[in-house]
């Protein structure tokens, strides 16, 4: 027990010793500030429509204020409830407005963009796709 108390002693002592990050030190700062390419992306669904150039703004700023690195555009048409005045279809001229918008936001903000194949979930499995476990 003696022992047991005097190594947590000497490790504590240790520790308390230890320098303390300074700002010079590369690996703190870049836990603080992580470059670009160590920044988390996020997926960023545009639901059934439910899309408005504020939301958009809204949304990108936030992404940048927190520390996103960059985003998913998925356009994803399910049955969700309308919350803005008016819906933006897939690729109509005012989605295509809306898209090009966020783009150039993202872009202004230094956020990556990428975009999904296809709306919808079109990109998984569906009926008369082989099954390639076999």
């Amino acid at each position: 027990m003696k022992r047991a108390c005097l190594i947590l002693l000497l490790a504590s002592a240790a520790i308390a010793q230890s320098p303390a990050p300074t700002a010079n030190d590369s690996l703190h700062q870049g836990f603080l500030h992580p470059p670009q390419s160590a920044r988390p992306r996020v997926w960023w669904h545009w639901m059934n429509g439910n899309i408005s150039k504020e939301g958009i703004r809204l949304d990108l700023e936030w992404m940048h204020r927190v520390g996103v690195g960059g985003f998913q555009n998925f356009d994803a048409a399910l049955a969700t409830p309308q919350v803005v005045e008016k819906r933006l279809a897939y690729m109509t001229p005012e989605w295509k407005d809306a898209f090009k918008y966020a783009t150039t936001l993202a872009d202004q903000l230094g956020l990556e963009e990428a975009i999904a194949g296809s709306p919808g979930w079109s990109e998984t499995a569906a009926r008369g796709c082989p099954d390639r476990r076999r």
